[in-house]
């Protein structure tokens, strides 16, 4: 699939604080919150098909790019939904997590891109046949 581009100010992702930069106080809160988050295998499920669901440009930007790490991305994005934490807290609250919290979160995200992937696939295919 070609990789599909839009404008920051269109990401869902960039709205949610994704990007930003935190330090202090506040990045405590977030690594708290992170592993809040992943520890709830209901959260969890919740906050990455919400994505997947409600998150049009930001996912079609990052998961049509071949070269991201899409199980991430959509673990990273999930947090900044829940509580507004940047990605690069969420990475670091990524090593906090228990070997079984993070392999379940990484087969929730793999059948949130499934579901992605075949949404994306179905609405290609009834475009293509009104051609």
């Amino acid at each position: 699939m070609k990789q599909i581009f839009h404008h920051y100010e269109l990401w869902e992702d960039y709205k949610y604080g994704f990007y930003n930069n935190i330090s202090g106080n506040d990045k405590e809160i977030k690594l708290k919150q992170v592993v809040e988050m992943f520890n709830s295998e209901k959260t969890t499920r919740e906050m990455m098909f919400k994505v997947i669901n409600e998150w049009e440009y930001s996912c079609e930007h990052n998961l049509t790019n071949e070269g991201m790490n899409k199980i991430a991305y959509i673990g990273q994005a999930a947090c900044a939904l829940y509580k507004n934490i940047p990605n690069t807290i969420t990475m670091q609250g990524w090593h906090l997590l228990t070997d079984k919290v993070r392999e379940r979160s990484n087969q929730i995200a793999e059948e949130a891109l499934k579901y992605w992937e075949d949404k994306i696939t179905k609405t290609n295919q009834l475009c293509l046949k009104l051609d």
